[in-house]
């Protein structure tokens, strides 16, 4: 029963420190990025893998990065897992996102943190996946992640549950990427 207790706590902990409301993530917004004001993007379409969508607002449409997060690739194990896992979490926000633009990264895609509604409050996509073993933390972008600590914090939990990507010894999508590349 204890146990229980202790791992219920966890989870609450670890959802909460994923949540934030719009004026806590309006106030941590500086400089040239974007202020969330609400979840006004729309997906475009069915995410592809488990980082990255196209949205549109007003005739503006943006192929987003998520920052913070790397996904396995489609033909790597979990890679349909993580791209089915986030087409679920943005199907339960009726295909409506927040983000936070960070920067651009070398393919011109948009590098954003992700919001989305949920039954709790609105919480960051990236650290959902990675709390649910749909995705790795970046430690190579990380300092592209206002939320970092919430990231790790998830991936602590995943891996001590060995949810997804931490039940086995699977390669790391980067690694992948880079053996790919080197034939």
């Amino acid at each position: 029963m204890n146990t229980t207790k202790i791992l219920l706590f966890i989870i609450a902990f670890l959802l909460q420190s994923c949540m934030v409301n719009n004026s806590t993530r309006q106030s941590e917004v500086s400089g040239k990025n974007e202020k969330i004001s609400s979840i006004d993007w729309m997906v475009d379409s069915q995410p592809y893998d488990g980082d990255t969508i196209n949205v549109s607002r007003n005739g503006e449409k943006l192929k987003v990065r998520f920052a913070c997060i790397d996904a396995p690739e489609l033909k790597q194990p979990k890679g349909k897992e993580s791209r089915d896992y986030l087409r679920s979490l943005i199907s339960s926000s009726k295909g409506k996102v927040g983000l936070d633009i960070i920067t651009s990264d070398r393919y011109g895609r948009t590098v954003a943190e992700v919001w989305i509604d949920t039954e709790r409050g609105t919480e960051l996509v990236q650290s959902l996946m990675v709390v649910s073993g749909h995705a790795y933390p970046y430690e190579q972008y990380k300092n592209d992640c206002r939320n970092w600590e919430a990231v790790t914090d998830a991936q602590k939990y995943a891996q001590s549950q060995k949810l997804g990507v931490w039940s086995g010894d699977f390669q790391k999508p980067w690694d992948y990427r880079k053996d790919r590349s080197n034939r």
